[in-house]
């Protein structure tokens, strides 16, 4: 096996860590972006060389993040993770969102990663439908020519001089979608480079380029430096101790990989020798993979390799210099980073000499290899200087036709002059700006060493001013794949860019000679930045978020879906929210549409909300004029203003202290769903909530009494009054108070009660009252057309009160279910046959058992993905589990 340590190419060894011993500040302590020691270090690590490595795989998490943390923070490459799917059909242990709501928290979340491990993300337009056990499977859902297309556009798009494939491509990875995720991987990098292949594209923006290596992560993620793997890889070391960060790389890694938090993925920071590794797949530069850009021209001169002759030596000298003056710079670098100022200053001198000796000979790799090191100086610059620039909005939601106030700070925290500083803001189409005051200037328009100036805008908001709505979502999704705009600079981004950016134009002075030549050599320095809203939580301190542009009027029904039995008489009771963030409020009505056979009452009802940020919840009893039919009927929902201004849609914001916050929207409507479904009538329903899941609302809308049980009454063991306990998706994993009272909820059901236990990914511990295994690697069933053979049909659960049939299998949305048994007491009942195509049948997702006087199941069907898609045979079943009466059961048991 081959070995080698990340070193930036072409630094001297020595230079490599750009640290000291004196760098062990606790790791909340670090600032890896900004100004200071730290931040100017892992910047000079960029500077010498280009160097590109693109990551390929399916979902968040699916990356090997010690890997990219090495290269980028390591090395100093520019690295990329393409995740084929933002995670969409994936679990939630943080929060309840599903589908494009869990979309939104993973992209969060490969984010903050990607903010520690130093990388950029990209995605395609596959949507993640859900688990899949093939790659024919997964390529029947998303297009392969199209899905292709997508990973072809990001590598011709951020020019990867190595591809790493997380996975092979073959049945080996397991899930179907990461099968997919290897091949794309493969044929990208057969494609990219070819012309001829998606044309199209070369009209939008991007030129083929044709990536030099391919690897494959050789699956040894963290192991123990020594661990003998004779699989033929190339060891990358990531637990070396970093002298700069003050702990190496695989504990930053593991930090970054920590942000994955609805996937339980927090992570320990082990110490000592760590390595991960890769394995040479493909190569157009012949060389035998003793470094992972081994043959690779990783130099700035390289970039002049497809320059025209005269244009390419014209910039090798000012290249050479730039070169020379970083060297200088690692050389000199130490505690206080202004000591490297000048050097920097050099370097960027000598680039934008390249730069303009080039002109427009410049081929593609040239200029955007440029602009890279450019703005990497520059930020080095001003990390160096202590020079920072932010701009705050005083508000954190703004609607159109707003006026907000703007401010931009320029702090010198250095000891150069900050001459003539002019700031702006680039605005979108259609707002404005005013500048009405400017603070902390010197008379001779000077910002002295340690001051702050301060630049206060007024900006307007045009009335037609676009929400904050992101690209992905612009459109309703085409199957398993979402719609992107006709706007090819935001194909593959994970968000769309801030709607605002300041800028700030200034120029270096110092009061000592020494310095002059340098700082009049250096010439003018551009800073740019997002806006952002900072505020103040009593308990956390300050925070930070986007600006949003929302609808001045938000109207949200609650509940959006509702699951109505078909023998319910009576009405039902359905909240409209409305909300507005217009500074002067709102005043008008609230109207709902009913469909042909139902009633509303009253149709319409008036609201006042005062100021920004006001809230109301009207009510309005929904009926039945006579006996209606199955299926859904839908209610259309509207705001009408005073001043004849409708609106039709309503927002929630997704936000998480570890993400970014994220408006997402729906049209106001609310679907009713008549089904044929029955409870026992004396049944009352305690819940016990996991992980998040809309258990609670769906027995409810069955028509059960439902309380849902904090912690102290489970700790307590306090079931008293109800018949049914139903634990929800994850609940033993995620709760420490059921953990601790298994032994009085078994008392409960030994005393007459029903226990149902939805899908949980570890052992159900004391909880079971009997032997059974569950845990990660047990069956699931991925294909929800999958057919189901009732094992016990004249069982009272598929009996009472609802006779269920095939049909009630019939409509179920991404998967039968997950985290079955497959092992189990003989004392159990299995319930259910079913197994995805070509696999053996399992038995292991229901199964039911006599515990005392009654009756404990565990029920590993995916009901909480059939409640939003108010799927109903899955209500019929779940209705019938939560209504199984224990001496029934008995009676069928012991038959």
């Amino acid at each position: 096996m081959k070995s080698f340590m990340i070193r930036p190419t072409g630094l001297p060894v020595a230079a490599v860590f750009l640290g000291f011993s004196l760098f062990t500040a606790p790791v909340e302590a670090q600032r890896l972006e900004g100004t200071g020691t730290v931040a100017t270090g892992l910047l000079l690590r960029q500077m010498d060389g280009v160097k590109r490595v693109l990551m390929i795989a399916a979902h968040p998490d699916d990356e090997d993040t010690a890997l990219l943390t090495t290269l980028a923070r390591g090395q100093g490459a520019e690295t990329a993770y393409l995740a084929l799917t933002r995670g969409d059909g994936g679990q939630n242990v943080i929060g309840p969102e599903l589908w494009e709501g869990l979309g939104i928290v993973r992209t969060g979340e490969l984010l903050a990663a990607r903010e520690l491990d130093g990388g950029q993300q990209f995605f395609t337009t596959a949507f993640d439908y859900g688990y899949s056990k093939s790659a024919d499977e997964a390529l029947s859902f998303w297009p392969r020519e199209e899905l292709l297309s997508d990973v072809v556009w990001t590598v011709r798009s951020f020019r990867p001089h190595v591809i790493v494939s997380v996975f092979s491509g073959t049945p080996a990875d397991g899930h179907g979608q990461h099968q997919a995720a290897g091949i794309m991987a493969r044929e990208a990098f057969a494609a990219a480079g070819d012309p001829e292949r998606f044309p199209e594209q070369l009209a939008r923006g991007v030129e083929a380029w044709e990536p030099l290596k391919l690897y494959q992560t050789s699956r040894r993620r963290f192991f123990p430096q020594g661990t003998e793997l004779d699989d033929g890889a190339l060891d990358v070391q990531t637990g070396v101790h970093d002298p700069l960060l003050g702990r190496s790389l695989l504990q930053l890694s593991m930090e970054s990989r920590s942000q994955h938090r609805s996937q339980d993925m927090g992570a320990a920071q082990p110490a000592g020798p760590r390595m991960t590794g890769v394995i040479l797949m493909e190569s157009r530069v012949g060389d035998d993979a003793q470094e992972i850009f081994a043959g690779v021209d990783t130099t700035l001169i390289g970039i002049t390799a497809g320059l025209p002759a005269a244009a390419a030596s014209a910039a090798r000298a000012p290249l050479n210099a730039y070169r020379r003056s970083i060297l200088a710079a690692v050389d000199d670098f130490g505690l206080d980073p202004m000591t490297i100022a000048p050097h920097l200053f050099d370097a960027r001198v000598h680039l934008q000499a390249a730069q303009a000796e080039v002109g427009d000979a410049a081929d593609m790799e040239f200029a955007t290899a440029i602009a890279a090191r450019l703005d990497v100086t520059n930020r080095a610059i001003f990390a160096a200087t202590g020079v920072s620039f932010d701009v705050r909005s005083v508000d954190d939601l703004l609607v159109p036709g707003q006026t907000v106030r703007v401010g931009a700070q320029l702090w010198n925290g250095g000891t150069y002059t900050l001459k003539s500083p002019e700031t702006s803001l680039e605005l979108p189409a259609g707002w404005t700006s005013t500048l009405v005051e400017t603070s902390g200037l010197s008379p001779d328009g000077v910002v002295a060493p340690g001051g702050l100036a301060s630049f206060t805008y007024d900006v307007s908001v045009p009335a037609d001013a676009k929400l904050s709505r992101q690209y992905y979502l612009r459109e309703q999704r085409d199957g398993a794949r979402y719609v992107w705009p006709d706007e090819p600079e935001l194909w593959g981004l994970a968000r769309d860019p801030e709607l605002v950016q300041g800028a700030v134009i200034f120029g270096f002075a110092s009061d000592d000679p020494s310095d002059s030549a340098a700082l009049l050599h250096a010439g003018q320095n551009t800073m740019s930045v997002d806006w952002r809203y900072l505020g103040v939580d009593p308990a956390l301190g300050e925070f930070e978020k986007p600006v949003l542009v929302v609808p001045p009027v938000s109207v949200t029904v609650a509940p959006s879906g509702v699951t109505w039995p078909q023998s319910k008489s009576g009405a039902q009771a359905v909240s409209v929210v409305i909300r507005t963030e217009a500074e002067q409020g709102s005043r008008g009505s609230v109207e709902i549409s009913a469909p042909a056979g139902w009633t509303v009452t009253p149709p319409s009802q008036p609201y006042v909300l005062d100021e920004a940020g006001a809230e109301r919840s009207i009510t309005f009893d929904i009926q039945p004029s006579g006996m209606v039919a199955a299926g859904q009927h839908t209610f259309d929902v509207l705001a009408r203003t005073d001043a004849g201004h409708v609106y039709d849609e309503g927002y929630m914001l997704i936000d998480y202290e570890h993400i970014e916050r994220t408006a997402r929207y729906s049209d106001s409507e609310a679907t009713v769903s008549v089904v044929a479904v029955e409870v026992r009538d004396d049944v009352r329903v305690g819940y016990i909530m996991g992980s998040g899941d809309d258990g609670p609302e769906a027995i409810r809308q069955m028509g059960a009494p439902i309380e849902l049980l904090d912690e102290a009454r489970v700790r307590d063991g306090d079931f008293e009054g109800f018949t049914t306990i139903v634990l929800g998706v994850r609940a033993y994993e995620t709760r420490p108070d059921l953990q601790a009272s298994s032994a009085q909820l078994l008392d409960f059901v030994r005393s007459g009660g029903t226990v149902v236990v939805q899908y949980n990914r570890g052992p159900l511990g004391s909880l079971s009252p009997w032997d059974m295994t569950v845990g990660r690697g047990s069956p699931r069933v991925s294909d929800e057309t999958a057919p189901v053979h009732m094992l016990e049909p004249d069982a009272p659960v598929f009996t009472s009160p609802n006779r269920i049939t095939d049909a009630d299998f019939d409509g179920w949305v991404q998967e039968r279910g997950l985290y079955f048994a497959s092992t189990w007491d003989d004392r159990y009942t299995p319930l259910l046959e079913l197994n995805d195509p070509g696999e053996e049948p399992r038995h292991g997702s229901m199964l039911a058992t006599t515990v005392g006087d009654g009756v404990f199941v565990y029920a590993a069907l995916s009901f909480f993905r059939q409640w939003s898609g108010q799927v109903p045979g899955a209500y019929r079943l779940f209705a019938n589990l939560i209504s199984l009466d224990a001496e029934e059961w008995r009676a069928f048991s012991t038959r």
